[in-house]
């Protein structure tokens, strides 16, 4: 192991317990229980994967929600970068992905209640990898995938920083997170919503998370999109070799408008959806566009 081991993450072993926490939390906090569930796997989950291979830096989403701002939207997968130069040769990023490689095929013997489904697998000159954990709900009964995504096709912009990753999951006696915060390296606040940016311009197939993601930034969390430094980290961004070009365009916006009801509702408490304007989001995300492209 990388690093050293983590403080075992248990209360799922006590079913009762564990079913009457995810009800009160859902209780505490308009979450639906299957997403509270699914946040408190994603921290035994990631715990594991940091404690195994110290090059690993947490980010995107779940990052976000889970370090860098309180709960507003619980996400469902895992994503890392391990900074490598874009011009990196695959058999280097091949061999530095063998802490993670070990780590996913051991992950079923040192916590049991998960299957690996997808096998860690590269793609893109090994620039990307993916795998698949599942486990079984405590709630539905029903099985639920865990995303574990690893991206070798860049440098860090900024320093990585140790943050407290929280766990949503509140201890239904004395009210309280039922977890201590999990200490993780994960990517700087500005460089993630730099990313966001670069996410929300460039994704092949739009996703209303990142529009959402960036809207909720701006209106609660102080991010200022004119910022000199983070126009310039955007422009770093989206100039990384295999990135497609921006796209702030009208059919952008009909496409993430379908998607509000069955993407981005189900994560979301009823009060911060009806607060969203997409309109509003993508007018922020037009105006980067305008600095950087």
């Amino acid at each position: 192991m990388g690093r050293s081991e983590p403080a075992a993450i248990r209360v799922h072993e006590d079913p009762g317990l564990f079913r009457e926490a995810v009800n009160f939390t859902a209780a505490e906090t308009g979450f639906s229980p299957r997403l509270i569930e699914k946040d408190y796997f994603c921290t035994a989950l990631l715990s594991y994967l940091m404690a195994a291979d110290a090059t690993l830096v947490f980010k995107g989403g779940t990052c976000l929600a889970k370090v860098h701002a309180e709960f507003y939207r619980l996400s469902e997968d895992l994503d890392f970068v391990i900074p490598m130069p874009p011009d990196a040769s695959r058999s280097r990023r091949g061999a530095r992905m063998s802490g993670m490689k070990k780590a996913v095929h051991a992950l079923e013997r040192h916590i049991p209640v998960f299957r690996i489904i997808q096998a860690l697998t590269g793609s893109n000159s090994s620039k990307q990898y993916v795998a698949s954990a599942q486990y079984v709900s405590s709630i539905s009964r029903q099985e639920e995938t865990i995303k574990i995504e690893v991206a070798l096709r860049e440098p860090l912009l900024t320093p990585a920083t140790d943050g407290p990753a929280r766990t949503l999951l509140l201890d239904p006696v004395s009210g309280l997170p039922i977890l201590k915060p999990v200490v993780v390296r994960c990517i700087s606040r500005i460089e993630a919503y730099a990313e966001k940016f670069r996410a929300a311009l460039s994704r092949r197939e739009a996703a209303i998370r990142d529009f959402y993601d960036l809207d909720y930034a701006v209106r609660k969390l102080g991010i200022r999109p004119h910022e000199a430094r983070l126009v310039a980290l955007v422009k770093q961004k989206l100039a990384v070799p295999g990135n497609e070009p921006g796209d702030a365009a009208g059919p952008r916006l009909a496409a993430l408008r379908r998607q509000l009801e069955a993407h981005l509702k189900p994560v979301l408490r009823d009060g911060d959806f009806a607060e969203f304007d997409l309109d509003r989001s993508f007018q922020t995300v037009a105006e980067m566009a305008a600095m950087v492209i």
